[in-house]
């Protein structure tokens, strides 16, 4: 049997820094602040031999100005669905009060397994402070600390008591591939979380009018055709200038986080305003993580209410768009709507497509054929005497651990000796050769050490080439006759 366990209780108990620790890394973004967690979180872990599904919740009867309680209920409400235990986090500092007794109500309507963790309990003289708990009739009682890890084991254990052996014997199981990671960035208000909702066909993410609605980095697993994805829902990238709150900075950070354990990142871009310098920020970051991108076009639908989504006027947005993002040029641009489901099947044929161009295999016979062309026809301007040469170039494996994309290891005669200018001119003509949509692609140099240069300065030396014999003197090349002087004659 699958068991799944859903963290619930009241805003600011502590429930996402429970999540994390039970989970067992940094998962939810956790500040002191009620109603800092709106969607759900959704993790997989494992205690010992058994597997489970751990769920993170908003706090159930929160005050928010924003309008999002109602929002944040109902994703409650779903995980206490598929829940088969719920973890009940109360602040044992703070005692039982009425609206945690009004969240056991509606934790005993869902006929579920309830355990009451008292979190904030630091230390010793604060173990009896969940006695007050006990009156609520659930199956227990754990004095817990979240922020210093105390009491997770006995919490750990009284969960899995009644699960069976059966549970806890090794099964040979078959791993599934791991799914490619889609980091969804942006710009508040952009239509990130609309996009993700349209392409899993269901409402998972909290959607709102409201700039900054998503706060955390939301992964939500999805399959299409048999492909396994997982979308990353991320907080919207405000400029570091208009940030004046430390829980938007966080948000911020997890963003960034996001970008770099993605496997591909979708840039979106909102059609009614265009490529905004904060979009060029957020598009360098992607570039300097040599993350794998594309670029999509949001809200094409208003483009097409306002009679401007013609072919022509399609193909100048994109060329407009391409200009201002020069520094990605591998990155397809793609234009769709994410309320209208306009073109959405393309966006996920495209990531695909990229998922696959990641690990694409370079021959190295061809390859070094085309690096050879593109030299011959183009030589690599003199610097300081000297011009660059490419010995040999091969593939190179990605490292454990790294995001894995096209890397070239190039043996070459002075890394100081390729300009910037040139290396986009490989980089181009590589790509004329080979299917590398959407990535980047990496150059690793390995130029000869000075021990490899004495060595042939050396030979030379010892062995120096025969040198041509200069003409004899009054004669020239061709000529069965030696010359004569006309004044001779």
């Amino acid at each position: 049997m699958e068991h799944t366990v859903a963290i619930v209780g009241r805003p600011n108990v502590g429930k996402s820094a429970l999540f994390n620790c039970l989970a067992g890394r940094d998962i939810s973004l956790v500040f002191d602040r009620p109603g800092t967690t709106r969607d759900r979180m959704v993790t997989t872990a494992r205690w010992d031999k058994h597997r489970l599904t751990l769920i993170d919740t908003g706090g159930i009867g929160v005050e928010d100005r924003e309008g999002f309680g109602d929002d944040i209920a109902r994703e409650v409400e779903l995980a206490l669905a598929a829940a088969t235990e719920i973890i009940f986090v109360v602040d044992a500092r703070e005692g039982l009060t009425p609206l945690d007794q009004t969240v056991a109500r509606l934790l005993r309507k869902s006929q579920r397994p309830v355990f009451v963790a008292a979190n904030k309990v630091d230390g010793d003289k604060q173990a009896n402070l969940d006695s007050d708990f006990l009156r609520l009739g659930f199956k227990g009682v754990f004095p817990v600390s979240a922020a210093h890890r105390r009491g997770l084991d006995e919490l750990r254990d009284a969960l899995v008591a009644d699960w069976g052996q059966a549970a806890e014997v090794e099964e040979p199981v078959i791993r599934p591939a791991r799914p490619t990671r889609l980091a969804i960035v942006g710009r508040p208000n952009v239509g990130k979380s609309s996009l993700i909702n349209a392409l899993i066909a269901e409402p998972r993410a909290i959607v709102s009018e409201v700039a900054g609605t998503t706060r955390d980095a939301v992964d939500i697993a999805y399959t299409w055709k048999g492909e396994p994805f997982l979308f990353i829902d991320t907080a919207g990238m405000r400029q570091e200038r208009r940030m004046h709150d430390a829980l938007e900075r966080a948000m911020t950070g997890r963003t960034a986080h996001a970008i770099n354990r993605a496997d591909v990142c979708i840039l979106v871009i909102d059609a009614s305003t265009g490529v905004t310098m904060q979009d060029k920020k957020i598009a360098g970051l992607i570039q300097e993580a040599h993350a794998p991108c594309m670029i999509v076009v949001n809200k094409w639908d208003l483009a097409r209410e306002q009679g401007d989504a013609s072919k022509t006027k399609e193909r100048e947005y994109y060329d407009q768009v391409k200009r201002d993002m020069f520094f990605l040029s591998y990155a397809p641009v793609l234009f769709l709507s994410a309320k209208s489901g306009e073109r959405i099947e393309g966006l996920l044929k495209t990531c695909a497509t990229i998922a696959k161009n990641r690990t694409f295999r370079f021959q190295t016979g061809p390859l070094n054929r085309v690096i050879s062309r593109a030299i011959e026809k183009y030589a690599p301007p003199l610097v300081n005497g000297r011009r660059f040469k490419v010995l040999y170039a091969a593939q190179q494996a990605a490292k454990e651990g790294t995001r894995e994309i096209p890397t070239l290891l190039l043996f070459v005669n002075s890394n100081a000796l390729l300009t910037p200018a040139y290396e986009r001119y490989l980089d181009l003509k590589i790509r004329e050769s080979f299917e590398l949509r959407g990535c980047p692609l990496r150059f690793v140099m390995r130029g000869r050490s000075t021990e490899a240069r004495e060595k042939t300065r050396s030979r030379i030396k010892h062995n120096p080439p025969p040198q041509r014999r200069a003409p004899k003197r009054g004669t020239y090349k061709g000529a069965s006759q030696p010359r004569t002087n006309p004044a001779s004659r």
